[in-house]
C-alpha cells in the first residue's frame, strides 16, 4: 500500500477513535482504550504530521476530528522537530501555511474558535524554532494570507497574539536565547506592526459601519470579529512595548481607542486595551505621555462612554454594559494611579491636568451607578485621590467632596440580597446583584468590603473638609431623630427593618467621621456635638435594637465630652454643659445595662436575645469609654463604682456574671489612673473577693482529670434543658472565677509615666541599665491563685489521656473537639460577617454544644491569662521560686497526648509573649529549662507530623480537591503550628534581647484572640521591632545555642523546616538559621563540628529540591547555601564532596566556586551575585518541579545562529531587509 494509502487508512482509524472518545454513551473501558491508542500513535508513528494534515483538511470529518488532526501537527512540531528531516519540516510548514491561506471558516463563526486557535498555534510553534534567522519569508507569507480576506486576517492576528503571549507576556519559551531572538525581531518591527494594527482597525470599523447601514449583518459580523481580534492582539502588545509606539503619530492609537469606547460593538475590547495602557509601570518620563488622555477630546469620549445606558428590556445588553463599565473603571483606576504618581513630579511642573474636572465628574456619576460593583470601583479611585496630599487639596477636588459624600452616604444603608433571583430586565441594584453574585454568602462577603471602602471616603474626606462631613452627619442625625420621636411604638426586632438599617448606617458614618475629628485642626464646634449628644439622650424607645444603636451614637459623640473637658473654665458655658451631660450619658448606659423586656419572659425569643445583646453592648461600651477616656471618667469613678455595686447587689436587675466582669474591667481601666499603688491594689482585692471563696473547692477539683470530669458533669448523660442541670452552677463558677482573674491581669497596670509611677509607690527597683522596675497592683492577689490555675492547665492537658477519655459519657465523647467556626477559619472558608446585634444569628442550642463551648472557653481563658501574665506581672512572675518547673509540670505536661489544635494556643497565645517579656536576668532560671523541655518534644513531634502528612500526599489522600476532610484539617493545623513555633524560635534566638518588660507588654495583644467581653480594640505596640529583623543572635539565643539540652534540637528543627512541604515554613526557617549558623561557626567555643556542617548544608540542598521551583524560596535558599559554604568550607572541606554528589554537576564549576569562596567575602552578610549565580547553576539539577510540570513532557528548542547586529540607519527602516522581507506588504491592507 502507498504512503498516501497508509495515511488515509490510519486517518480513518483515528477518526473513529476520536468519535468514540467524544461520544457520551461510550463505555469507560472503550473510551480509555481509544484514548490510549491515540496517545500511542502520537508518540510512535512517523506519519503523525501527515495523518494530522489529512484529518485537519478532510471535509468529511467533524470538528473534533479536525481539531485532533491539528493537535497531531502541533505535537510533531513541539516534540519531534529536532529529529525529523528537512523535507518533512518543509512539508509541515508549507501545508500549515496552506491551512492559513485557505482559512478555517468564516471569521464571524465563533463555533470554530478552537480550530482557529489550533492553526495559529501550529504557525507559532514553527516560528519559535525557525524565525527570524531561518524563515525570512514569514512576514511576506503572512502578508499574502492577510490579503485573502477577513478569515485569514483573523488567523494572522491570532498568530501575533499567541506569539506575543509566549515571547513577552507569559514567557513560556523553553530556550531563553530563542526568546531573546524573537523579542528582538518583534521589537525591530514594532513600528510597522502598530501601523498595521491601526490600519486594520480603521479599515474594518469603517467597513463594519458601511455594511451595517445597508443591513448586511453577516458581513458586518466578519468585520466586527476582525476588529475584536485586533484589539485583543493589541492588548497583548501595549503592556510591554516602548511607550513611543503607543504615542506615535500624535497619540493616534489612543485617540482611536477612545473613539471606540462609544461604539457598543467594540467598547469592551477598547476599554480592556486602554486599561492595559493606563496601568503600565515605569519611570516618570514613560508615564507622562499618558496624561494625553486628559485632553478634551479623549476625556469627552471617556465621559460619554461612561454614561451610555443599556437597553433596559434586554438582559444581555445589561450584562454587556455592566462588563464594559467594569473594564472602563479599570482604565480610570490606572489613569488615577498615574496621576497620583506624576502629580508634583519634575520639580512640581506636573500639576493638575487639563479637563481634570471632567474626570472627577465621570467618577462622581459612576459612584452613583445602580451597580454596587461599579460604584465600589469608582469609590476606590476616589479614595486613592483623597489620600494624595496635593490632589486632595486641589481647588478642583474640594467642591466635589460635598457632592461625593451626598452620593456615598445613602449607599451606606445596607443593601439586602434579592429574595427572588430572576433574570434582570430592569436597571436596578437588585438586577445587578443577581447578575453578579450567585449566592447570598458571596454577596455578603463582597458587600462587607464594599461598605468598608464607602466609609473610608467619609474618613478621608473628614481629614480634608471636616466641617462638611460633620455637617452632613449632623443633618442626617437631626432628620433621623425627628423621625424617631414618632416611631416609639416600633417594636420590630429585625436587623432588616428599614428604620434599624438607616440608624445603623448613620452610626457607621458618624463613627467614621468623628474617629478622625481629633486629627484635624479645623474642628466642628463642641456645642454642636454636645447638642446632638443631648438629642440622642432624649430619644425614648422600648425597641432594644434601636436602644443599642443609640448607645453607639452616644459612644461616637462622646468625643465632644472629651473636647469640652479640655476647655473647662468658670465662664465657659459649653464646657460646663459638657460636664452636666456626663452623668446623663452614664445614666443612659446603665439604663440599657438593666433593660428588661417584661413583655417577653421567654429567654429563647428573638426579642429576648436582642435585649441580652443590648445589655452586653452597654457593659462593653463602659469598657470602651474606660479605655479611650479614662481621665474624663476618673472624677466620677466613685459614683460609677458605687452604682455598679448597687446594681450587682440588687437581685431585681439580674446582672449576669459576664456583664459584671465586663463592668469590673471598665473600673479597672479607670483605676489605672489613680497613680496610687495602695489604693489600686485595695480596689483589685474588692474586685476579686466575690470569686475567691470558690478557689479552695477548685483546688480539690484540679487534682486529677477524674475529679474535674465529675465536677463539670462530663461523666453523666446530657441534661436537657441545660438550665435544669445542677452541675451547670459548677461550670459557671469555674469560668467566672477564671474570667475575673483574666480581667485583672489584662486590665491592671502601672502608670506609663516613670515619675507618677515612682510617686505612686509602683517602683521597687532599677535594672542594670537604670530603668525602673514596677510592680503590678494585681500581683499580690493573682500570685496566690497561680498554683490552682497551673493545676487546671495540667488537668486540661491530661484530659486527652486514654484513661481520662474513657471516663466521658457517650454523649460527650466529642466534647473536646474543635468548634465549627474554628475549623472554617483554619480551612479559610469565608463566612459572611454577621451583625453583632442581630438576634437571629444562630446560637448554641443543644447541651452538648454548650458544654463544648464551655470547654473551649476554659482552654482559651487559661492560655490568655498565662499569656498576659508575663507582660502584665513582669518580674514578680519570673522571679517566683520554681516557676520553670511549675510550668513544665502544668502547661507543658502530657503534651504527647494533646492534639495540635490545643498545642497551637500553648505555643502562640502563652509561650510567645512569655518568652518575649522575660527579663534577661531570668533567662537561665526560667526560659532555658523550659526550652530544654519543649525543644526536644516539638522537634520530634513536628517531624512525626510532617512524615505523616507527607505520607497522606504520597498516597493521594490529600490533594487539591480535598476540602472538608479530617486530613485537610490536620494538614492545616500542622502548617500553622510549625509556623507559630518557628516564630517563637525567632523571638528567642534573634529578637528577645530587649530589656524592659513593660515595653513588650502589648505583645500579648497579637497573640490573644479578639476579646470576648470588650468592644475596644487593642493597641498593637511593637517595642524593639527592629530586633526581630536583626540577624544577630540575642543573649537568650546564645544561651540556648550553647546549651547541650537545647542547641541540637533547635538546630534540627530549623534544618528540617527548610524542606518541609510548606513554603512559608521554609522561608521562616531560612531567616532564622542563617544567623544561627554564623553564630555557631564563629563562636569562640567549639560549637560546630563536621556532622552539623554537613547536615546543615544537606538541609539547604534538600530545601532546594522541595521548594526550588518557587522563586521566593529559591532566592533565600541559594543565598543561604552560599553563606553556609563560605562559613563552613574552610574548616570542613567535605562540603565540596556534597556538591560533587549532585547529578551531572560540572567539576569545573565546583572548582571555580571554591576559588570564589576563598576570596574575602563582601562586607556584612551580603553575598556576591556571581557566587549565587554559580551556586544556582550547580544546584539546578536538584530543583524539583512544580505539580503542574510534574508529568509534562520536556520541550527542547535548539538555538539558531546569532542574529547579526546592525547599526541603525537614519530615516530608514531599522530592520534588516533580509529579516523584513514582505513587511511592507504585510502592513498594506488591500480594500
Amino acid at each position: 500500500m502507498t504512503q498516501r494509502g497508509n495515511v488515509a487508512a490510519l486517518g480513518e482509524e483515528l477518526a473513529q477513535a476520536v468519535e468514540l472518545i467524544m461520544r457520551p454513551d461510550t463505555a469507560q473501558q472503550s473510551r480509555m482504550e481509544a484514548y490510549m491508542a491515540c496517545e500511542r500513535f502520537k508518540e510512535e508513528s512517523p506519519l503523525c504530521a501527515q495523518v494530522g494534515l489529512y484529518l485537519a483538511s478532510g471535509q468529511q470529518f467533524g470538528q473534533n476530528v479536525k481539531h485532533f488532526g491539528l493537535q497531531l501537527m502541533e505535537y510533531t512540531i513541539k516534540f519531534k522537530w529536532n529529529s525529523i528531516s528537512h523535507e518533512e519540516k518543509l512539508f509541515i510548514k508549507e501545508n500549515a501555511m496552506k491551512l492559513l491561506h485557505f482559512g478555517v471558516g468564516p471569521a464571524e463563526d465563533v463555533s470554530l474558535a478552537h480550530l482557529k486557535d489550533a492553526v495559529s498555534r501550529i504557525i507559532v510553534e514553527m516560528i519559535k524554532r525557525e524565525w527570524p534567522q531561518q524563515w525570512t519569508t514569514l512576514l511576506s507569507e503572512l502578508s499574502d494570507a492577510c490579503n485573502k480576506g477577513e478569515p485569514q486576517t483573523e488567523l494572522v492576528l491570532l498568530v501575533f497574539l499567541r506569539l506575543v503571549e509566549d515571547v513577552a507576556l507569559l514567557q513560556t519559551i523553553e530556550s531563553n536565547q530563542r526568546r531573546k531572538d524573537m523579542y528582538q525581531a518583534l521589537t525591530n518591527n514594532m513600528n510597522d506592526i502598530f501601523e498595521f494594527f491601526q490600519r486594520l482597525i480603521e479599515l474594518h470599523v469603517t467597513k463594519f459601519r458601511e455594511v451595517t447601514a445597508v443591513g448586511n449583518f453577516q458581513k458586518a459580523n466578519a468585520h466586527g470579529r476582525v476588529v475584536e481580534v485586533v484589539l485583543l492582539t493589541l492588548t497583548g502588545f501595549v503592556e510591554w512595548v516602548s511607550m513611543n509606539h503607543i504615542t506615535s503619530n500624535n497619540c493616534k492609537l489612543l485617540q482611536i481607542l477612545c473613539i471606540l469606547l462609544n461604539d457598543k460593538a467594540f467598547q469592551c475590547n477598547a476599554a480592556e486595551c486602554l486599561s492595559q495602557i493606563t496601568n503600565r509601570k515605569g519611570q516618570v518620563k514613560e508615564r507622562k505621555p499618558l496624561l494625553m488622555l486628559f485632553g478634551e477630546e479623549p476625556m469627552r469620549y471617556i465621559f460619554t462612554a461612561s454614561q451610555m445606558l443599556p437597553d433596559a428590556a434586554n438582559a444581555t445588553a445589561l450584562e454587556q454594559n455592566h462588563n464594559f463599565l467594569k473594564k472602563l473603571l479599570n482604565m480610570l483606576s490606572g489613569l488615577g494611579q498615574q496621576m497620583v504618581i506624576l502629580w508634583g513630579k519634575e520639580d512640581g511642573n506636573i500639576q493638575r491636568p487639563p479637563n481634570f474636572e471632567i474626570f472627577l465628574e465621570c467618577l462622581l456619576l459612576l459612584s452613583s451607578h445602580h451597580s454596587l460593583t461599579v460604584a465600589h470601583g469608582a469609590t476606590l479611585i476616589w479614595n486613592v485621590l483623597l489620600k494624595h496630599d496635593a490632589i486632595s487639596k486641589d481647588a478642583t477636588v474640594i467642591p466635589y467632596i460635598p457632592k461625593l459624600i451626598a452620593v456615598i452616604g445613602p449607599r451606606i444603608i445596607k443593601t439586602l440580597y434579592p429574595i427572588s433571583r430572576t433574570l434582570p430586565t430592569t436597571v436596578s441594584t437588585a438586577a445587578y446583584i443577581c447578575l453578579e453574585y450567585d449566592s447570598e454568602e458571596e454577596f455578603a462577603v463582597f458587600y462587607y468590603r464594599c461598605r468598608t471602602d464607602f466609609l473610608e471616603v467619609f474618613r478621608q474626606a473628614t481629614l480634608i473638609q471636616p466641617i462638611v462631613t460633620f455637617t452632613y452627619c449632623e443633618q442626617w442625625l437631626n432628620a433621623r431623630l425627628s423621625k424617631a420621636h414618632t416611631e416609639r411604638n416600633n417594636v420590630n426586632c429585625s436587623v432588616q427593618d428599614p428604620v434599624y438599617m438607616e440608624w445603623e448606617a448613620l452610626v457607621c458614618v458618624i463613627d467614621g467621621v468623628l474617629s478622625r475629628i481629633l486629627l484635624v485642626s479645623e474642628r466642628p464646634s463642641v456645642q454642636s456635638g454636645l447638642r446632638l449628644l443631648e438629642e440622642c439622650l432624649k430619644v425614648e424607645t422600648s425597641n432594644p435594637l434601636i436602644l443599642s444603636i443609640l448607645l453607639s451614637c452616644i459612644s461616637a459623640l462622646f468625643v465632644f465630652l472629651s473636647m469640652s473637658s479640655c476647655q473647662i473654665t468658670p465662664n465657659n458655658c459649653v464646657a460646663m454643659s459638657g460636664v452636666s451631660l456626663l452623668p446623663r450619658v452614664l445614666e443612659r448606659i446603665f439604663q440599657a445595662l438593666v433593660f428588661r423586656d417584661s413583655t417577653e419572659p421567654n429567654i429563647d425569643t428573638t426579642r429576648a436575645q436582642a435585649t441580652k445583646n443590648l445589655r452586653r453592648h452597654a457593659a462593653s461600651l463602659m469598657v470602651k469609654l474606660g479605655h479611650k477616656y479614662p481621665l474624663l471618667l476618673l472624677p466620677v469613678f466613685d459614683q460609677i463604682d458605687s452604682h455598679v455595686r448597687v446594681l450587682l447587689e440588687d437581685p431585681r436587675q439580674a446582672i449576669n456574671k459576664m456583664e459584671r466582669t465586663t463592668l469590673q474591667e471598665a473600673l479597672l481601666l479607670i483605676s489605672n489612673h489613680f497613680c496610687d499603688y495602695e489604693r489600686q491594689t485595695v480596689f483589685v482585692a474588692n474586685i476579686m473577693k466575690d470569686t475567691l471563696p470558690h478557689w479552695p473547692t477548685f483546688a480539690e477539683v484540679f487534682k486529677s482529670p477524674y475529679t474535674f470530669i465529675q465536677f463539670v458533669g462530663l461523666d453523666k448523660p446530657a441534661v436537657t434543658p441545660i438550665q435544669s442541670d445542677p452541675l451547670s452552677l459548677n461550670r459557671g463558677h469555674m469560668l467566672d472565677a477564671l474570667n475575673v482573674v483574666l480581667a485583672v491581669i489584662k486590665r491592671c497596670t502601672w502608670p506609663d509615666d516613670p515619675d507618677r509611677a515612682s510617686r505612686g509607690g509602683f517602683v521597687v527597683g532599677f535594672t542594670e541599665l537604670g530603668n525602673p522596675i514596677c510592680r503590678n497592683p494585681a500581683t499580690p492577689h493573682v500570685i496566690p491563685l497561680l498554683p490552682h490555675i497551673l493545676a487546671l492547665m495540667r488537668v486540661l492537658n491530661e484530659l486527652y489521656r486514654p484513661q481520662a477519655m474513657a471516663l466521658l459519657s457517650e454523649e460527650f465523647r466529642n466534647v473536646y473537639t474543635m468548634l465549627e467556626h474554628e475549623k472554617k477559619m483554619l480551612l479559610g472558608v469565608c463566612t459572611p460577617p454577621a451583625d453583632p446585634l442581630d438576634p437571629n444569628v444562630k446560637k448554641m442550642t443543644s447541651t452538648v454544644d454548650r458544654i463544648q463551648q464551655f470547654m473551649t472557653l476554659l482552654y482559651e481563658s487559661c492560655y490568655h491569662m498565662m499569656g498576659s501574665a508575663g507582660p502584665s506581672l513582669g518580674r514578680d512572675l519570673y522571679q517566683l521560686q520554681g516557676i520553670a518547673d511549675a510550668l513544665i509540670n502544668s502547661v507543658f505536661a502530657s503534651l504527647e497526648d494533646v492534639p495540635d489544635y490545643r498545642l497551637r494556643p500553648i505555643v502562640r497565645v502563652f509561650f510567645k509573649p512569655f518568652v518575649y517579656s522575660c527579663p534577661p536576668a531570668f533567662y537561665d532560671s526560667v526560659l532555658v529549662p523550659i526550652f530544654a523541655h519543649l525543644a526536644p518534644f516539638m522537634c520530634y513531634h513536628l517531624m512525626q507530623r510532617w512524615t505523616y502528612i507527607s505520607s497522606l500526599y504520597e498516597s493521594g489522600q490529600l490533594n487539591e480537591e480535598s476540602n472538608d476532610t479530617q486530613e485537610v484539617l490536620e494538614d492545616m493545623l500542622n502548617r500553622s503550628l510549625t509556623r507559630e513555633y518557628l516564630d517563637v524560635l525567632k523571638i528567642a534566638l534573634v529578637g528577645a534581647g530587649t530589656d524592659g518588660v513593660h515595653a513588650a507588654a502589648n505583645i500579648t495583644d497579637v497573640a490573644m484572640e479578639p476579646e470576648e467581653h470588650s468592644m475596644d480594640g487593642t493597641t498593637q505596640s511593637r517595642a524593639a521591632q527592629s530586633a526581630l529583623l536583626s540577624d544577630i543572635i540575642s543573649d537568650l539565643g546564645a544561651k540556648l545555642l550553647r546549651n547541650d539540652a537545647t542547641s541540637n534540637y533547635i538546630l534540627m528543627t530549623l534544618m528540617a523546616a527548610l524542606s518541609w512541604q510548606d513554603g512559608a515554613c521554609s522561608m521562616k526557617a531560612v531567616n532564622v538559621i542563617a544567623p544561627v549558623m554564623r553564630f555557631l561557626a564563629t563562636s569562640e567555643i567549639q560549637l560546630m563540628d563536621q556532622n552539623k556542617a554537613t547536615t546543615a548544608f544537606q538541609a539547604v540542598l534538600q530545601g532546594l529540591q522541595v521548594h526550588g521551583m518557587h522563586d521566593a524560596n529559591q532566592a533565600g535558599l541559594i543565598t543561604l547555601g552560599v553563606q553556609f559554604y563560605e562559613l563552613l568550607r574552610p574548616k570542613f572541606p567535605i562540603l565540596s564532596e556534597l556538591l560533587r554528589n549532585i547529578p551531572n554537576v560540572n567539576a569545573a564549576d565546583i572548582q571555580k566556586f571554591d576559588e570564589k569562596v576563598s576570596v574575602a567575602p563582601l562586607k556584612g552578610n551580603k553575598v556576591d551575585k556571581a557566587k549565587k549565580d554559580l551556586f544556582k547553576k550547580m544546584t539546578a539539577r536538584l530543583v524539583g518541579r512544580s505539580v503542574n510540570q510534574m508529568f509534562s513532557r520536556q520541550i527542547e528548542i535548539l538555538n539558531l545562529p546569532p542574529m547579526q547586529a546592525r547599526a541603525p540607519k537614519p530615516n530608514t527602516d531599522i530592520v534588516d531587509i533580509t529579516q523584513n522581507s514582505g513587511i511592507t506588504q504585510l502592513f498594506r491592507t488591500e480594500k
